[in-house]
């Protein structure tokens, strides 16, 4: 598969042409990587960053997390409302 028919989902994503491009040069030249492994360790590496150079970034990080894993797990109860 040719490097410049790949890209079509990040530019749908509303990513730059010249990024897009720039992006399937990298993936070319890190030995033809798949998008989603370059993308999910360039995604990891800058979360790691902000979170550490950014305190409330983390805090806000954080508590949104557990908003979302405390409620997994957790037994809901239905209450009937008498009608």
């Amino acid at each position: 598969m040719g490097k410049r028919g790949a890209g079509s989902r990040l530019i749908q994503l509303g990513l730059e042409l010249e990024l897009v491009e720039d992006f399937t040069d990298f993936r070319e030249g890190y030995f033809g990587a798949p998008e989603n492994r370059v993308l999910a360790e360039a995604i990891k590496l800058f979360m790691a960053d902000r979170l550490d150079k950014e305190t409330e970034v983390k805090r806000r990080y954080e508590a949104a997390r557990e908003k979302r894993l405390g409620a997994k797990g957790k037994i809901v109860k239905l209450v009937p409302t008498g009608k």
